[in-house]
């Protein structure tokens, strides 16, 4: 059955705007913490088949910390319906793991940097081409990127290339080595298809979504130490070349020790430009499943999304 608004009106009885309001809500509503109610009733259950929340004492911390950036998230506050939809996502993107990690590479047939380089049908597009990116080559020719990577390893080999394959879909193999490890590949591995694969929550993935997350950081006035470092390094240039100049290193920093205030940003920025589809409106089922798309692309996310969310509705309603 679908999502109804007589359901959502009997979820949302409260507002947050802290951790703590979830937390009390959780309390009155749920009866425990969210992340081991959730385990005890959906793990492996249903349409959760195979889904199982990350529940200690560390990663409850993270929660906290998290939802302690609600503002970022929304813009504003949350309702229990939004709260629900995203522990949703988080569930099926990383577990809800309040760690944030960078997407994984490598695959039978593709190790390495080529996971991400390459096209693979039926699976992935290639990263090098992905819209809104710059292609290696045009990175590799870039005197941005040149004076902030040109003295890590392969930067002789591959700085200011003519090699027509940095621009395509197949990486360069066996002529370029695949490994990850920056001691190896360490000029290769700051290009884009590399440098912003998916990090966080929702996957934050291409140029463009972390461009806006560099404007963020240049206009930042918190007291984050890790936020306020790369606002100083990135405010007298432009989000082009502070992306050219940026680092895999410099991205892992900002997504794990910004009190999460990152990965919350990337969140709200990427509900700004896809149609806020956060503010949940109109028939909730149909809200449900357009957030879904929103976030994954794809009909099959978000119809297995709408599923996952409409077994939690149901429970909490019935």
């Amino acid at each position: 059955m679908p999502i109804t608004q007589l359901q959502i009106t009997a979820i949302n009885t409260a507002t947050f705007t802290l951790a703590e309001h979830i937390d009390d809500w959780s309390q009155r509503t749920l009866g425990d913490h969210f992340l081991s109610w959730f385990n005890t009733n959906f793990a492996d259950k249903g349409p959760w088949k195979g889904v199982t929340v990350v529940d200690t004492p560390q990663n409850r911390l993270g929660f906290h910390a998290f939802w302690n950036n609600i503002d970022d998230v929304t813009g504003g506050t949350a309702t229990p319906f939004q709260f629900l939809c995203l522990m949703s996502i988080f569930a099926n993107e990383c577990r809800a793991d309040f760690s944030p990690k960078a997407e994984r590479m490598g695959r039978p047939g593709f190790p390495g940097l080529s996971y991400l380089f390459d096209a693979i049908p039926g699976l992935k597009r290639s990263y090098n081409t992905l819209s809104g990116n710059k292609r290696a080559f045009d990175c590799f020719n870039s005197a941005a990127y040149n004076a902030a990577h040109g003295a890590k390893p392969l930067a002789g080999r591959a700085m200011n290339t003519t090699d027509a394959r940095w621009r395509g879909e197949v990486y360069p193999r066996p002529n370029f080595p695949t490994d990850s490890n920056p001691s190896v590949t360490g000029y290769i591995l700051e290009a884009d298809f590399m440098k912003f694969r998916g990090r966080g929550y929702i996957q934050t993935t291409g140029r463009s979504n972390y461009a806006r997350l560099i404007d963020f950081v240049k206009n930042y006035t918190g007291d984050n130490n890790t936020v306020d470092f790369f606002a100083l390094q990135w405010r007298d240039l432009s989000d082009d070349v502070a992306a050219d100049a940026s680092s895999n290193d410099d991205w892992d920093r900002l997504f794990a020790q910004s009190d999460l205030i990152i990965p919350a940003k990337a969140i709200g920025l990427h509900n700004q430009t896809s149609g806020n589809y956060l503010a949940l409106s109109g028939d909730p089922d149909k809200a449900v499943f357009n957030m879904g798309k929103r976030i994954s692309g794809g009909d099959a996310y978000a119809n297995k999304f709408r599923d996952r969310v409409t077994q939690i509705i149901d429970l909490l309603t019935k």
